[in-house]
């Protein structure tokens, strides 16, 4: 079997993209759309920065997120 070759031609690659999809209301999603283009990006785009800006922060506080203290109550005597 040949080896496939790049001519250069096309788009470079992003990397490994996987496919999540969920619906949102109708405005949103036109707001989303009016947004991308003035920014000349496609919505998958401008989406995808939104989402791993968020992503970054909720990262960061994985573990508040996870752990919960142990209120301090005294036993009543």
């Amino acid at each position: 079997m040949s080896a496939v070759i790049n001519r250069g031609g096309g788009r470079p690659s992003k990397g490994l993209r996987k496919y999540i999809g969920f619906r949102t209301q109708a405005k949103t999603a036109e707001d989303v759309q009016m947004i991308a283009a003035a920014k000349g990006m496609t919505v998958t785009d401008y989406v995808s920065s939104a989402v791993d800006r968020s992503l970054r922060e909720d990262l960061a506080l994985l573990g508040h997120f996870a752990h919960q203290e142990e209120l301090p109550i005294r036993i009543a005597s």
